[in-house]
């Protein structure tokens, strides 16, 4: 743990890879869109329903708010594992994404009887994306 060090962190890095995050969660949701909107019981009324509302916006403020703690926390653990070069950085945005969130979006999925195609479409854009991400933060140093 002598390897933290917040003030050297590349903050930069860090607010690029959460717009990797978000660009990326766009085209992902945008393709996946309609089998995720059917899995989770959302028809196209339900979202004009949300319009002009804080349904609207507030998952986006959530999930760019998550992306940035997500992000930085990442950034720490490649920091202290002194990574820099891409694969470590791909092989440490696997471990923190899949070990930290698809797990517990499996755990809890199970538990709610939610179907696998949920699991594969919510828990793949952030396994990707923290790969991407991590990559990106070990070798941007």
């Amino acid at each position: 743990m002598d390897n933290i060090d917040l003030a050297s962190l590349n903050y930069l890095a860090i607010i690029v890879g959460v717009i990797i995050n978000q660009a990326l969660g766009a085209a992902w949701y945008g393709a996946l869109g309609k089998p995720w909107m059917a899995e989770v019981g959302f028809t196209q009324e339900d979202l004009e329903a949300m319009k002009g509302t804080a349904r609207q916006w507030y998952p986006y403020v959530v999930a760019i708010v998550g992306a940035l703690i997500f992000t930085t926390g990442l950034a720490v653990l490649i920091q202290g594992m002194a990574s820099d070069n891409v694969l470590c950085g791909l092989i440490l945005g696997l471990i923190a994404s899949v070990g930290f969130i698809a797990t517990s979006y499996a755990t809890t999925y199970s538990f709610e009887g939610r179907s696998v195609k949920l699991f594969l479409i919510n828990s793949g854009y952030p396994v990707i994306s923290y790969s991407i991400i991590g990559v990106l933060l070990s070798v941007w140093q």
